[in-house]
């Protein structure tokens, strides 16, 4: 099977399956999310390199990253490990999309007077990100992953479910070395079971590229 035809089909089933994962919170900034990783990897698969070769190519730079924030009533820290692969999505005179796959892990904290009061989360997420140009040093960037809860329990609700999706949007600068940026996430089952009690965090992120 052809790269190209390994696109293609790659772009259907994500514009298949990435309308599933918003469906469960109509919200503007999750369809948002959902819609613009969908547009980059069905433009990137289709006019640009295959996903699979970008992500078999050579890394380019790593990250390590701390980000800190949450809601209104949730504490969220969380470490994140990044690959930044060396082949670009797709690139043009005017813009740069490239692909990295991060792993995260984060801890979330309410206050002592909710009756459940904390839970570990894991993730993986495909990030696209996208740049004016190569030596640009301002981003924005987006990407849908899965993530695992600890618990179902936090603050005083249920979420039915430890699987989870992550809808995930950042902003910010970045250099060789550093990296300074904002982050919002958005946690989800998408109705695999009911309730399902979405968590909004928005976190501020220092990183580490080498």
């Amino acid at each position: 099977m052809s790269a190209r035809i390994q696109s293609s089909l790659l772009a259907a089933f994500i514009a298949a399956s990435l309308p599933l994962v918003a469906q469960a919170d109509a919200g503007l900034p999750v369809y948002a999310i959902v819609a613009a990783t969908l547009t980059a990897g069905i433009a990137g698969s289709i006019y640009g390199n295959n996903l699979g070769d970008v992500m078999a190519s050579d890394v380019q730079k790593h990250q390590i990253s701390i980000a800190s924030g949450g809601d209104t009533d949730i504490a969220v820290t969380r470490l994140s490990y990044r690959l930044d692969f060396e082949k670009p999505l797709w690139q043009t005179q005017d813009f740069l999309l490239t692909n990295s796959l991060e792993a995260s892990i984060g801890h979330w904290q309410s206050p002592d007077s909710y009756a459940y009061r904390s839970l570990n989360d894991v993730g993986l997420t495909p990030i696209f990100k996208l740049k004016s140009e190569a030596q640009s040093p301002w981003y924005a960037e987006i990407g849908v992953g899965v993530h695992y809860l600890s618990d179902v329990h936090i603050k005083d609700y249920t979420k039915s479910t430890q699987f989870h999706f992550g809808d995930q949007f950042g902003l910010g600068w970045e250099n060789n070395q550093f990296r300074l940026g904002y982050q919002y996430l958005h946690v989800s089952n998408a109705n695999i079971e009911i309730p399902n009690p979405s968590t909004d965090l928005q976190m501020l992120e220092l990183g580490y590229r080498f």
